[in-house]
């Protein structure tokens, strides 16, 4: 019950006050803040776009980080400080769900971007699971919107617009989002980003590298989390033995943990030169350059992926359960770009194969879910801040 008052004076009284107190100040049009909602650092979501900004001097930017590792009610203190700051801005930028955001109405001619942190529309989040158990109560959700004040929203496609709008409780005749392209994909279409990736790699994983120029093929696999965001865990059914003893001579595995997921991945004795856990050691970018195939289940991966036309084998052992936990937007087996199984026997069999891969279908869905990623994504999002 003190947590629910708390809350309720926090976002009915004290940030509106606060941002109030914060528009006293002139609006300045070159002032810039980017908000990390999740992270203690600047992410993919927002790097290039900084980078790009930063080449004007008329402009003033500031990161503010919301969560910290402090831990306790200190990101109540952050949140009063964010509203003081955004008062006088000209633009604000966030990349993920924050309440924050829909807590009062914005000052006239202060824009508000979502660089969401992921491309296309695969799992459903926001109101769109508020009646499952990954969801919130839909009562809630409206009670503290967050997304009720965004000038812009940027998709991947237009196909993605409409499942963002739902998920984002946007009415019908709200027109904020927009398939503008994701800034971060920006970078898979530079070619020096390639080189660079391999030589991450080198450094990285040497054993793999080394595979690699013996001819061996490079096998990401990158699954989803499973739990809470706070309480991720990795899903351990794959059978990497199996993996070693039915690919071992043509392949190696590079294992991709979610960034939520801190434990880190148990190598079982005897595959330490077939499996390597380069989580800490290699961006996800990177290893999407540098990989021949993926295997994942529900992670948005694969939209980034669909932009290098490669095979994508779906490891949906829990297929049924996740159905009931988190839903998807479109019916999974017409959706995934490639074989679906639910055994590691299966996924071997079918990576053997090769045939099961067809570039037409990813092609085809690259078009559908990545139309607007095109390398310039990045310079439309610097356009509508600056003009």
């Amino acid at each position: 019950m003190i947590k629910k008052i708390v809350k309720w004076l926090a976002f009915r009284v004290v940030y509106p006050c606060a941002y109030r107190i914060g528009c006293l100040k002139r609006q300045d049009p070159r002032k810039v803040i980017f908000a990390e909602v999740r992270h203690s650092f600047l992410t993919d979501s927002y790097r290039l776009i900084y980078e790009e900004l930063k080449k004007r001097p008329d402009l003033s930017l500031e990161i503010v980080y919301l969560v910290t590792n402090s831990g306790g009610l200190s990101y109540l203190w952050r949140y009063f400080k964010l509203c003081l700051k955004m008062g006088s801005a000209g633009c604000i930028l966030c990349d993920d769900t924050c309440n924050l955001f829909g807590a009062f109405r914005l000052r006239k001619g202060t824009k508000l971007i979502q660089t969401w942190h992921s491309c296309g529309a695969f799992k459903k989040w926001g109101e769109c699971i508020s009646g499952l158990s990954f969801g919130e109560d839909i009562e809630e959700l409206r009670k503290y919107p967050a997304h009720t004040n965004y000038t812009l929203c940027t998709v991947s496609s237009e196909e993605c617009i409409e499942p963002f709008k739902a998920a984002f409780g946007l009415p019908e005749e709200n027109r904020c989002v927009k398939a503008v392209g994701v800034s971060r994909t920006d970078v898979f279409f530079r070619p020096e980003n390639r080189i660079k990736a391999f030589e991450s790699l080198a450094k990285a994983c040497p054993e793999a590298d080394a595979a690699r120029g013996d001819g061996k093929k490079l096998m990401l696999y990158a699954p989803t989390y499973r739990g809470d965001a706070d309480r991720a865990y990795i899903p351990e059914e794959l059978d990497i033995p199996l993996m070693k003893r039915e690919l071992g001579t043509e392949y190696v595995l590079l294992i991709k943990r979610h960034g939520f997921v801190r434990k880190q991945w148990d190598i079982p004795a005897g595959c330490e030169d077939f499996a390597f856990d380069v989580s800490e050691s290699m961006k996800i970018e990177e290893l999407l350059f540098v990989s021949d195939l993926c295997v994942t289940d529900y992670s948005s991966l694969i939209f980034e992926y669909s932009l290098f036309e490669r095979p994508m084998y779906f490891f949906a052992f829990d297929l049924d359960d996740f159905y009931d936990y988190r839903g998807f937007f479109y019916d999974y087996e017409e959706f995934a770009p490639g074989p679906i199984v639910r055994t590691t026997a299966e996924l071997a069999e079918k990576i053997k194969d090769g045939k099961n891969s067809d570039s037409g279908r990813i092609k085809e869905f690259q078009k559908r879910f990545m139309g607007a990623c095109d390398g310039n994504s990045t310079q439309r999002v610097v356009d509508y801040i600056v003009n």
